[in-house]
């Protein structure tokens, strides 16, 4: 089995995209794929993040624990709903049931690793609890540098391990010189791995699977990323 944490540093930067890509490219080649969202908020919207997943394949394994339906900070949407404190154990063990049923899972973080779950921990305390292996999706369009290399740092303080990082939503002849040298400052800024960099899309809502499949194949290295040998992409 193998599980991977995706979370970013703010809201919007793609990290259901992203996990979509993977899960969605995965499903295809035969694994048996599973998308835990312990935390969603912003459940009310009609496109939420476990909704984009199904509909980039009904046979990944869902699940989720908490929905809140406003698009705000995990314990503030636990404070509307009435719940005292989000039960971090169940939330362990909703996740085992995941994990054990599939051969490939993600966990989807909600708004940021510093996002409040409790009154004394963030979801980065959770990451490691899970004990995965984090991966973190930017947005050079949402994230400035600084941001980055101050998530970079928090992630270590907190002795999580990092894959690398994802720029999201990037675009290489960008007019804008911080976009356009964005993964490049953060390699020597941060020394992190750049994963891969990935397009924009201006429809999710219209995103065929099979365009996001190719494009996940297309620029990332799979086998490299999860450390497994594809039978289906050997050539």
């Amino acid at each position: 089995m193998l599980g991977v944490y995706i979370s970013g540093l703010k809201r919007n930067t793609g990290k259901s995209v992203i996990a979509g890509g993977f899960l969605g490219t995965m499903q295809s080649l035969g694994y048996r794929t599973g998308y835990y969202k312990p935390i969603m908020t912003g459940s009310g919207n009609d496109f939420c993040d476990a909704k984009f997943i199904n509909r980039i394949d009904s046979n990944i394994i869902t699940l989720t624990s908490y929905n809140f339906p406003n698009a705000v900070q995990p314990l503030i949407g636990a404070y509307e709903a009435g719940i005292k404190k989000i039960d971090i154990p169940s939330l362990i063990m909703d996740y085992r049931r995941i994990s054990n049923n599939s051969e490939f899972s993600i966990v989807e973080g909600c708004n940021s690793i510093a996002s409040p779950i409790d009154e004394k921990k963030t979801e980065i305390s959770l990451i490691n609890q899970f004990g995965l292996p984090l991966i973190l999706v930017v947005d050079p369009t949402i994230n400035t540098l600084d941001e980055v290399i101050q998530g970079v740092n928090y992630i270590y303080t907190n002795r999580t391990k990092l894959m690398g990082i994802i720029v999201n939503n990037y675009d290489k002849n960008s007019e804008n010189l911080e976009h356009k040298y964005f993964p490049q400052l953060i390699k020597e800024f941060t020394s992190v791995k750049i994963i891969g960099e990935f397009r924009h899309y201006e429809n999710l809502q219209n995103l065929a699977p099979e365009s996001l499949i190719a494009d996940t194949l297309n620029r990332f290295n799979l086998e490299e990323i999860f450390g497994l040998r594809i039978a289906k992409l050997v050539k």
